[in-house]
């Protein structure tokens, strides 16, 4: 298997996946998508002083990608990701190849935000992340893998992909509690509407998708046992393709208490004997807390703990040992509240290709090279654009998607929304919105209404 083949992917699946998706929204809606990647580039292993007991040889590739959603002519919500492909190889001392190739997908959700001009309340943000967490089944088509490791680092700002949308009185930020719940919510939806699109059994047989238990993982660094709980919210229960159950809120499902490092997937044991699927959440990282961070953490770029670890000092460090030292850091101490967020997707469940994919005119128009996609941020982040009120981010958004189809010949996916409508729960907290912003490196900060 040669590196060009071994982590090409199906150019088309990341748009018509996130068609398929927000199609799904409640109708009434016309939207307009466009994704925006970069082909695959060698880079750093994400665990670049890791020991081996054997000659290793690994090479990574990565690849970034841009999705940006508009309505009517205005950019209403964007999603910015970075995909790993990680091929290692054990080789003799004579740097022959002893045992096959073993290879490992992780994909690092870098940031989310909304500008807060979408005409009608409804989970545009959850329904992005669903339809890119669907599309990495071509990841399966392509190499064969099981499972995808899907990765965030969770912290907010008032504003990033869009600026000066915090000025925008439309746009709703939310603050540390309230976003890591959030984003578990987001992901507990998510992985599981991306297992039950991938098992595409509606699609044939109309028989009942198999159960699938994901693994998950949520770490507030500072919070101790006992804060746990307020933490976690652990709804199971598999998740409708519908985005009406998107829009529901964490605190519509049960959850039960946690312990540290035990799992939560329903809201009691007799529902794991009777309905095995579900996401499975643990408090902490998904790595041993006695194990050398640097032979196992994943340092993705602009991560507080690839910072820490690129310390000297942090040569011998356990993974605890590295939760200590973020706890107090800058960036997760001082009273600021984060959270890192795991999963492993399971992406080998897939039984042929459903309509979605097939070429329905939703196809990526090319790939960027990482210079190309830099200019396409400069572009994005251009001191001019501003997205403050509904005329200058009218204006803001036109000068930007003009400049990426005459520089790139991207255009737009256009897309009827179709769904059912949103119930409210009339125990729903109406304080919990979709995120509109999560700079997932940055400080945050919640914007205060003034009373008169």
């Amino acid at each position: 298997m040669s590196l060009a083949t071994s982590v090409s992917a199906k150019s088309t699946t990341i748009a018509q996946s996130i068609a398929e998706s927000l199609r799904k929204l409640p109708a009434g809606h016309s939207l307009s998508v466009h994704v925006i990647q970069t082909s695959d580039h060698h880079v750093e292993s994400l665990t670049p002083r890791r020991r081996f007991s054997h000659f290793h040889s690994e090479t990574t590739m990565s690849r970034r990608i841009l999705v940006l959603v508009s309505q009517g002519a205005v950019l209403v919500a964007g999603l910015e990701v970075h995909e790993f492909t990680s091929i290692s190889v054990q080789t003799s001392g004579a740097h022959v190849p002893h045992l096959s190739p073993s290879v490992a997908v992780d994909v690092c959700i870098e940031k989310i935000d909304t500008s807060g001009f979408l005409s009608t309340r409804m989970p545009l943000a959850k329904m992005l992340v669903a339809g890119y967490l669907q599309s990495l089944h071509r990841y399966h088509v392509a190499i064969a893998v099981s499972t995808v490791g899907v990765h965030l680092f969770a912290r907010a700002q008032p504003e990033y992909l869009f600026a000066k949308s915090q000025d925008n009185p439309s746009k709703h930020v939310l603050d540390d509690l309230a976003l890591v719940k959030w984003w578990q919510s987001a992901l507990n939806y998510g992985l599981q509407y991306a297992v039950r699109a991938g098992q595409n059994s509606e699609n044939r047989t109309g028989a009942a998708a198999d159960a699938v238990a994901i693994a998950a993982n949520c770490m507030v660094p500072g919070s101790t046992a006992s804060e746990e709980a307020s933490w976690f919210l652990g709804a199971s229960q598999p998740a409708s393709n519908d985005a009406a159950d998107a829009g529901r809120t964490m605190g519509q499902y049960t959850a039960s208490k946690l312990a540290v490092a035990t799992t939560t997937a329903s809201s009691n044991a007799s529902d794991h004997a009777s309905n095995p699927g579900g996401t499975r959440w643990t408090w902490g990282l998904p790595y041993v807390s006695s194990a050398r961070a640097h032979d196992c953490v994943l340092q993705f770029p602009d991560d507080p703990m690839t910072r820490l670890l690129s310390e000297p000092h942090s040569s011998f460090w356990s993974v605890s040992m590295l939760l200590e030292m973020l706890a107090v850091s800058e960036e997760c101490g001082s009273g600021r509240r984060t959270a890192y967020f795991s999963a492993a997707l399971p992406v080998g469940r897939t039984q042929g290709l459903s309509s979605s994919d097939k070429d329905d005119g939703t196809a990526e128009q090319g790939t960027l090279s990482f210079d190309d996609y830099d200019k396409v941020l400069i572009a994005l982040f251009d001191r001019e654009m501003d997205f403050s009120s509904h005329e200058t981010a009218l204006a803001s958004s036109k000068r930007f998607l003009d400049f990426v189809s005459a520089s790139f010949g991207i255009s737009a996916i256009a897309i009827d929304t179709a769904g059912k409508p949103i119930e409210k729960s009339a125990s729903e907290p109406k304080q919990q919105e979709p995120p509109t912003v999560n700079d997932l490196t940055m400080a945050v900060r919640k914007k205060r209404k003034i009373a008169n």
